[in-house]
């Protein structure tokens, strides 16, 4: 079925499946009361931050998943670990991005209802370079300014 070689491949398909369609389930079990604690923590305390963390999960993999379909062929080893952390990265990346915007610092309207901001989670999961991009100059305009100091990662020239 499939060559020897591509076996991986296999192994990353099933991966993302897992996160895709896991992240629905665990979302569904949380919605429902089926699931109250997970590893020690009550998870009515951070439902909504869960929320995020699946939906930007649901976001990254999708886009992984159509990644995958559309370079299949070209997939190396250089790839795999960018798979296997995608729906990770996403996860965190959408929970904080939340927390970001309802703190004020980054500005969009989200409004209040949950489900609006599950779609921005969504979003930030499937956008996850962009959201990196963007997060890259709020960092440097606001520790960095348009002067030319270094920064504390660099020494000085």
């Amino acid at each position: 079925m499939f060559p020897r070689d591509q076996w991986y491949k296999l192994g990353l398909l099933l991966y993302m499946l897992v996160w895709f369609m896991g992240s629905f389930w665990m979302g569904g079990m949380i919605k429902s009361g089926a699931i109250v604690h997970w590893l020690g923590v009550e998870l009515r305390a951070v439902e909504e931050y869960v929320y995020y963390a699946l939906a930007g999960a649901i976001g990254g993999t999708l886009y992984a998943m159509r990644l995958f379909h559309e370079f299949y062929d070209q997939i190396s080893d250089r790839w795999i670990l960018w798979y296997l952390l995608r729906p990770i990265k996403c996860a965190g990346a959408a929970v904080m991005t939340i927390v970001l915007f309802q703190s004020g610092i980054m500005l969009l309207q989200t409004g209040t209802s949950m489900e609006a901001k599950i779609g921005i989670a969504f979003l930030v999961g499937f956008g996850y370079g962009k959201l990196m991009d963007k997060l890259k100059v709020l960092t440097e305009t606001l520790f960095n300014g348009n002067n030319e100091k270094t920064s504390g990662d660099q020494p000085p020239k």
